[in-house]
């Protein structure tokens, strides 16, 4: 996805000068506040700052992606980034007491830098429509295209169909260029600029198998929401009306959320750990007692980039278990103990997990850790979820948990990859906690 540099441009330009206005501002209000404000030079050091915070916040929420958004959704994503930005800058001033940044400047820049860029979005937007390409001939397809009529979101250039059929039909005023086996070369023809996969028929697997193969920068995929609901805030969603659009594609690299998820996964599971001693201590006697064998289970996962490494758990099997045999699908399985069913229940065996998060070997929350063995078999699209660390939680865990088939669990995983980001981890660690009380899909 492609970022505005010029929209970038402009946004620093407007939040320089509204930093130096507001300071000018406050000073002119020196006699109603009583006192006088502090010295140009302490406003001059910290500007770099506030520069850089507001910059890459907006990177960061996505407000210079080029999408064919409309001002509801370019007037949400400001929104988040200035409430994300004053927070930050507030922090700062707190941190940086020897400047002694007068809040009431934070204050004044902050409102001002809202409503200036918030109208010059609105007064100097693109003009011109980024060109969609709808992929489907049935009802959601028409359903896309009559939102898109309806909000002016997209240009649509044209349909693809699953079907030879179709290709050459008009269907709701728009010509079906051609067929899946197509798509890239009208992708290319055509100058697309946003893909949107609206068939009911066409799987999630089949979808990103065609991205994979597509492999074309500067365009947008997105996929009409199936059943995404439940972490659907966290994800990079267009609404076209009250439709909503989830992207697709592969990883995208972000620094910047990488080192604060790596900072905040060595606090959270370092603070659990020692929390959770004494817990540690009476599960370990429990399983002890219950069946002869080791206390926990170690066995080689696939982590970030192919990596191996070795996952641990609470046992709950008989020693006798081979290694890597099936896991159990039901809460009757023969090969769970006692105890073992019991922390099976309410997921107490994935705590020692906690250790590898802190390690650096896995995150709170990722893809699930699969197997070597399950990798081997994995197609090239299916591999782009080892991009990231292994989540103890994920998409998976909200969706279905061990309900769900490996397939499922994959196409999760890959939502998560493109579309990770601290508030999507959050949500799902939230969604995760009543799932986890009430054992829903754990055995």
């Amino acid at each position: 996805m492609r970022t505005d540099i010029r929209k970038l441009f402009s946004d620093a330009v407007i939040i320089s000068l509204c930093w130096f206005g507001s300071y000018y501002i406050r000073d002119l209000l020196s006699p109603v506040f009583g006192y006088e404000i502090n010295p140009f030079i302490n406003y001059v050091i910290a500007y770099p700052f506030i520069l850089i915070f507001w910059i890459v916040t907006a990177l960061y929420v996505g407000v210079y992606k080029k999408y064919g958004q409309k001002e509801i959704n370019e007037i949400v994503r400001g929104f988040k980034a200035w409430m994300i930005s004053f927070l930050i800058s507030m922090s700062f001033a707190f941190l940086v007491r020897e400047l002694h940044l007068s809040r009431s400047v934070l204050l004044i820049f902050s409102v001002i830098c809202f409503i200036l860029l918030t109208l010059k979005n609105y007064a100097f937007g693109e003009e011109e429509l980024k060109k969609a390409l709808i992929v489907g001939t049935g009802h959601m397809s028409i359903r896309v295209m009559q939102k898109i009529e309806d909000m002016g979101n997209y240009k649509i250039v044209g349909l693809i169909s699953t079907s030879k059929e179709f290709v050459g039909k008009i269907i709701d005023n728009y010509e079906v260029k051609g067929t899946i086996s197509s798509l890239k070369q009208i992708i290319k023809s055509e100058n697309v600029d946003v893909v949107i996969f609206a068939d009911e028929k066409l799987p999630l697997s089949a979808v990103m198998s065609i991205i994979s193969n597509i492999d074309i920068k500067d365009v947008a995929f997105f996929i009409v929401s199936q059943g995404f609901e439940a972490v659907k805030y966290g994800l990079n969603v267009e609404f076209i009306g009250n439709l909503p659009l989830v992207e697709l594609g592969f990883e995208t690299k972000n620094p910047f959320y990488d080192v604060i998820k790596r900072i905040f996964d060595f606090i959270v599971s370092l603070v659990l750990l020692i929390i959770l001693i004494p817990v540690f201590i009476v599960i370990a006697i429990a399983i002890k007692i219950d069946s002869p064998g080791p206390v926990f289970f170690i066995q080689e996962r696939v982590g970030k980039d192919g990596k191996i490494f070795k996952v641990i758990k609470f046992r709950t099997m008989y020693k006798d278990t081979p290694k890597f045999a099936l896991s159990p699908r039901s809460q009757g399985d023969p090969r769970i103990t006692k105890v073992g069913a019991f922390l099976r229940r309410w997921s107490l065996d994935e705590l020692p997990q906690l250790i590898n998060v802190l390690k650096g070997e896995m995150s709170l929350v990722g893809p699930r850790p699969e197997m070597p063995q399950i990798v081997e078999e994995y197609e090239p699209w299916q591999r782009e979820r080892l991009k990231v660390k292994p989540g103890i939680t994920g998409i998976w865990q909200i969706l279905g948990r061990k309900d769900l088939p490996l397939e499922k669990n994959i196409q999760y995983d890959l939502i998560y990859v493109k579309n990770r980001s601290f508030l999507l981890d959050i949500i799902i660690i939230l969604k995760t906690i009543p799932l986890v009380i009430k054992g829903k899909g754990a055995y």
